[in-house]
């Protein structure tokens, strides 16, 4: 017996715990959970469809290639929010204990042992996936701060500055009145 056979029923249970576990990070994990409107909620309609498409591609044995887009979408949610790498990729593994649970209460545990290692090792490539995709987002939010500075368009559309540009120029003027103090 294989693991596919054993999680094929149980399909629908577990994905609504990893949903669930995953919206938990959240600070309004109530909102996410209850507003099914995927214009009103699109944070929870990306993660809950992506998550249910990632968990059909690791159960089916599918190619991990396959998992990028809807593992891309996730983690640029995550990468533009105040998660930590870890926290932020944490949502991967959540996947494991889950499935663990749920094959607890079989008898022939022992059996799908090494099926259960196959699947939570092809978790821990999709978590390595997640970390390359946060990665590549985070770079990217980085260089996007870097254009906006050196192009400009930090300053606020009303003529005042935001506070990053703000604490630019008042160090500029400090390292000015330092320049002056010391040439006097």
């Amino acid at each position: 017996m294989n693991i596919e056979t054993l999680l094929a029923p149980k399909k629908k249970a577990i994905i609504k715990k990893w949903i669930d576990q995953v919206l938990d990070s959240y600070g309004a994990p109530d909102f996410f959970k209850k507003q099914k409107d995927r214009f009103a909620n699109p944070i929870g309609g990306t993660i809950s469809d992506g998550l249910q498409e990632l968990y059909a591609i690791l159960l089916e044995e599918r190619e991990l290639g396959e998992a990028a887009r809807s593992l891309e979408q996730i983690i640029k949610i995550r990468a533009v929010q105040d998660f930590t790498p870890s926290q932020a990729v944490s949502f991967v593994y959540l996947l494991k204990s889950i499935v663990r649970d749920e094959l607890a209460k079989e008898k022939n545990l022992e059996e799908i042992q090494a099926s259960l290692s196959e699947f939570e090792a092809r978790i821990d490539k999709v978590a390595l996936m997640a970390f390359d995709f946060y990665m590549n987002c985070r770079e990217r939010l980085h260089q996007i701060r870097v254009n906006e500075v050196l192009s400009g368009r930090h300053t606020l559309t009303d003529g005042t500055k935001c506070v990053s540009a703000m604490l630019k120029s008042r160090k500029i003027e400090s390292a000015d009145k330092s320049k002056i103090n010391r040439l006097t």
